[in-house]
């Protein structure tokens, strides 16, 4: 027999087999990970979410935690809000007291005193500055915020923001101040004030804020900002 006839009778069955095997599957490459929404990203959409909006209320728990006792005090109330710049804030335990504010002006009202007072936002800073968070929480200026702080982002779930206040005199009062927003980033779900570590404490106070019940665009009156005594 030829030798060429002899090597094609050889590699034949060979050729046979190779051709009935199935081929291998190509290996399916890991999907890429979609990149990290950025903080500026994040901001802008939360403004977003916010936007339409014209009115919030709902329930409130305040956990009021004092470092160098170790005590919590906690109270509850409502709160509603109506934008541009409305807002109801009403204790009703453990005791009762109302503060109204229409832009820059308001009136407050306690059960311990049952008198209702007139207020200038421009005259008592303190007050001034906590009303102006308020108001930039519930109308969702986040990306406003990094005027004044420097923001980060301290859990993507749920989304937690992380305040730092840059100014001096804030920072003898404020160590830094979380938001944590609802699935969505719709609603606020909680915010935490934490204060300073003072010496010889081992861990800071704070005041914690959480919003239950949130309803919006529930069409709120301007009554709802007046104090009816």
């Amino acid at each position: 027999m030829r030798p060429l006839l002899m090597l094609l009778l050889l590699i034949a069955p060979a050729i046979a087999l190779a051709q009935d095997t199935p081929e291998k599957p190509a290996e399916d490459k890991p999907a890429e990970k979609p990149a990290e929404e950025s903080l500026d990203d994040l901001l802008k959409r939360i403004e977003k979410e916010h936007k339409e909006h014209k009115d919030f209320q709902g329930n409130f728990t305040q956990t009021k935690f004092v470092a160098l006792f170790g005590d919590k005090i906690t109270s509850s109330g409502r709160f509603v809000f109506k934008k541009p710049d409305h807002v109801r804030w009403e204790y009703s335990k453990p005791h009762k007291s109302i503060l109204v504010v229409t832009g820059d002006s308001g009136q407050k009202w306690s059960e311990s005193t049952n008198r209702v007072e007139n207020i200038k936002l421009s005259e008592d800073r303190g007050l001034d500055a906590v009303v102006k968070q308020l108001f930039t929480w519930f109308k969702g200026e986040f990306t406003k915020l990094k005027d004044d702080y420097d923001v980060s982002i301290k859990s993507r779930e749920p989304v937690t923001l992380e305040m730092k206040p840059r100014n001096e005199t804030v920072k003898k009062f404020i160590a830094s101040i979380e938001v944590v927003f609802v699935k969505g980033e719709g609603e606020i779900s909680s915010v935490k004030i934490i204060e300073p570590l003072a010496k010889g404490d081992k861990e800071p106070g704070y005041t914690l804020y959480e919003f239950k019940d949130t309803k919006l665009d529930q069409g709120v009156k301007d009554d709802e900002f007046k104090i009816k005594r």
